[in-house]
């Protein structure tokens, strides 16, 4: 398997998206996103678990029921201090909200049903 290189979108909302398919991957997906201080974003995890990792900023997170608010406390990712996260189970509604301007990793994988 040939080395996966993928640059960073320098301006917009989407930094950048690795899919499995895009990566030749069998199982993870990763994303990352810049949110404008009251930007939102929506999206459903369907047949995939979903670790939300707040990279700078704070954020609101709403996902089965559940709010988290004002999550995150650093301003750099090279900050000696570890980011907030918030797991999401598949099959689930997620907003994610920037209280300030914010960036989040959104980092997925299949989820196993019973």
């Amino acid at each position: 398997m040939s080395p996966l290189l993928v640059k960073a979108n320098k301006a917009g909302g989407k930094i950048v998206e690795v899919t499995p398919a895009s990566a030749g991957w069998t199982h993870v997906g990763f994303a990352a996103h810049r949110l404008p201080a009251g930007e939102s974003l929506q999206l459903d995890t369907g047949k995939r678990e979903l670790c939300i990792v707040v990279l700078t900023g704070t954020l609101t997170v709403q996902a089965g029921g559940q709010t988290w608010e004002n999550i995150g406390n650093r301003q750099s990712v090279f900050e000696d201090r570890s980011p907030y996260a918030v797991y999401v189970p598949l099959d689930t509604a997620v907003g994610i909200t920037a209280v300030g301007n914010a960036e989040v990793a959104l980092c997925s994988a299949p989820g196993i049903t019973h």
